[in-house]
């Protein structure tokens, strides 16, 4: 736990207070959860060890609200994809309301920020949600483009403990680097940099709130202005009248006591996928109708080991039910093993086959696909639903772009500079199919990679354009590897993509309908060499 006493005359908290109050000490105990990824449920559809869920939460928040029955309880995003419940209620059984909006009305949330991978699943699932929860659906810096306006609500006030609480939802504004268009038409993200302190004055002001929250999506960064994507730390230190930021999106845990010159700012991050639950003490003394004292606390709950709420489970058995009769279904054969762990020492079989869906379906010359951080075996035999996600855990599109031989020799090499030296997200670790090609570990960055010829046998030309199939995530600048690497300007897609296909893991699914087999071979077109 970290705890500071922040003694002085709060100057903008004074200012900004919409009442006078009673002398003496007024207590607010806010609770969040970020990047819960569907995991809505302890047990495993397909029978493995249970994991930390919603459930543990629910448990833990009824414990909570026995001492605080006016607790606040915040969902920071990102929690529509990444489990097959939340994939189940987005796209199959749509003509009931989203399980996610029935369990955040069960727990009582006070407020659900909108995440990045809640934009993902496109208009119609977003919209849905806009309209099932109960309560509000936040991002301030979402705006129409023709407008303006916000497209989601900006902010909510609470009254708790006998305070306002003014809570301002943001999400990382680079949305629009990693996702097709058509997902988020009409929408434009602003930096929350620029966006933000004109946003909290404009509140305070006319709120004239006791307590100010930020809720972003977004990851605690490194503190400088220009972090774009994870702008949340650098907000906590520089803002003006914010108390408490809550971050996440990176799934790293963290409390920081902000190092802000204005006031006492704290800064806290669940990590993801329930398996902390975040908590922020604020006591505010007031003397004379004024504050005159603010204590802030945070610190992680972790849930492993936590009991489960057996009501939840009973509430939504049948919703569990559903989804585990989609996951055990059988979809085809698999005729021979698949090793996720085996990805990092050259061709592979699981990063094979990426390939060749990507390139069968696009009809490109080229692909780049990497592994996708999920580990284990699948074994050969039937193939289950749930294999799938296994195989592709990320609802991303596939996209057809247009690269000279240049820029994917540049592309390439910093890929494996950050390969070599493991620095970085292994989904960034991106090969490629339809060349052949040694990586030279020894040699300096951008001197690595020797491209030998076509997989053809014909010459590759560094002045020729070539078409290479990616994800939709690479494809719109994610892990920057197209603008750092290859040079292209993400921001105008016009200027390099192509085509747009389905989401992959449809595309290995319809392959898996079309011909009843999936058939993993390894693709020895490149190796690691000394």
């Amino acid at each position: 736990m970290i705890r500071k006493i922040f003694v002085a005359v709060l100057a903008i908290l004074t200012l900004a207070c919409s009442c006078k109050h009673k002398d003496g000490e007024y207590k607010l105990d806010i609770y969040a959860v970020s990047d819960v990824h569907g995991r809505y449920f302890s047990e495993s559809y397909t029978g493995g060890e249970d994991q930390t869920s919603i459930s543990n939460v629910s448990a833990y928040i009824n414990e909570m609200r026995k001492a605080n029955p006016e607790l606040i309880l915040i969902d920071n995003g990102d929690n529509l994809q990444g489990d097959n419940a939340a994939y189940y209620f987005n796209y199959i059984e749509t003509g009931v309301p989203h399980l996610y909006a029935r369990i955040t009305d069960y727990l009582k949330f006070d407020a659900v920020v909108v995440g990045n991978h809640d934009i993902e699943p496109g208009h119609a699932v977003y919209d849905r949600l806009k309209k099932e929860y109960k309560m509000p659906l936040l991002a301030a810096n979402a705006v129409y483009e023709d407008s303006g306006k916000p497209y989601f609500q900006e902010y909510t006030i609470l009254r708790r403990g006998g305070l306002k609480v003014a809570l301002i939802g943001m999400v990382t504004p680079c949305i629009g680097n990693w996702l097709p268009e058509e997902k988020y038409k009409g929408i434009d993200f602003l930096e929350a940099a620029d966006f933000a302190q004109n946003l909290v004055d404009r509140v305070i002001a006319k709120e004239k709130p006791d307590v100010v929250i930020l809720s972003i999506h977004a990851g605690t960064g490194s503190g400088r202005p220009d972090d774009i994507e994870n702008p949340s730390l650098w907000l906590a230190e520089n803002l003006q009248g914010v108390d408490l930021v809550i971050a996440g999106h990176d799934h790293t845990p963290a409390v920081v006591d902000a190092e802000n010159f204005h006031q006492h700012t704290m800064l806290m991050n669940s990590a993801d996928r329930a398996r902390n639950v975040a908590h922020c003490e604020i006591v505010l003394t007031y003397q004379g109708g004024k504050p005159v004292d603010k204590h802030i606390s945070c610190d992680l709950i972790p849930m492993a080991g936590k009991p489960r709420d057996a009501a939840y489970e009973a509430r939504f058995a049948e919703d569990f039910e559903k989804v585990k009769a989609f996951t055990n279904r059988k979809v085809g054969i698999l005729t021979s093993d698949i090793d996720l762990n085996d990805v990092f020492d050259g061709p592979n079989p699981y990063v094979s086959l990426l390939h060749e869906v990507q390139l069968d379906v696009s009809g490109a010359q080229l692909s780049f696909a990497a592994p996708l951080g999920r580990s284990g075996i699948i074994k050969s035999g039937d193939l289950c639903y749930n294999d799938l996600f296994s195989i592709y855990p990320f609802e991303n599109s596939l996209y057809k772009v247009k690269l000279t031989g240049r820029q994917v020799k540049d592309y390439l090499e910093i890929v494996y500079d950050n390969w070599v030296n493991r620095r970085g997200a292994t989904y960034n670790f991106d090969s490629a199919a339809g060349i052949n090609y040694r990586v030279h570990r020894s040699k300096p960055k951008g001197e690595r990679v020797e491209i030998v010829s076509l997989e053809s046998g014909e010459p590759f030309d560094m002045d020729a354009v070539y078409t290479v199939a990616m994800t939709s995530y690479r494809a719109m600048g994610g892990g920057s590897l197209l603008a750092d690497g290859a040079g292209v300007d993400t921001s105008d897609g016009s200027s390099y993509i192509v085509d747009i296909y389905d989401d992959i893991r449809d595309l290995i699914f319809k392959q898996l309908e079309a011909e009843g087999t999936l058939t993993p071979e390894i693709r020895n077109n490149w190796c690691f060499v000394e």
